[in-house]
């Protein structure tokens, strides 16, 4: 659990950028008062959009898998050139 605070830690300025575009009435107090936690979100959707419990649940989980589209780390893509050692060519 606690690499998982890392990253959030670490992506935090491209998660309230992610936050803020979704849901335009969250303030930059709204975010700085969840102190990198985003589980808190919930409570700010509720009070101020007048999501139940239940929405604002659905929403955090959406917004998750955005954020994780957002902020996982690129693939290497190899070029179709490349031969690797265990490839055999015939003649």
């Amino acid at each position: 659990m606690q690499n998982n605070n890392k990253s959030i830690k670490d992506d935090w300025v491209k998660i309230t950028r992610i936050i803020k575009a979704r849901f335009k009435k969250i303030t930059d107090d709204n975010i700085e008062s969840m102190e990198e936690n985003l589980e808190l979100l919930t409570d700010h959707l509720q009070s101020i959009y007048g999501y139940t419990k239940d929405r604002a649940d659905k929403e955090l989980e959406k917004l998750k898998a955005s954020i994780h589209a957002a902020t996982k780390p690129k693939k290497k893509v190899s070029s179709k050139n490349e031969v690797s050692p265990n490839d055999t060519q015939q003649v």
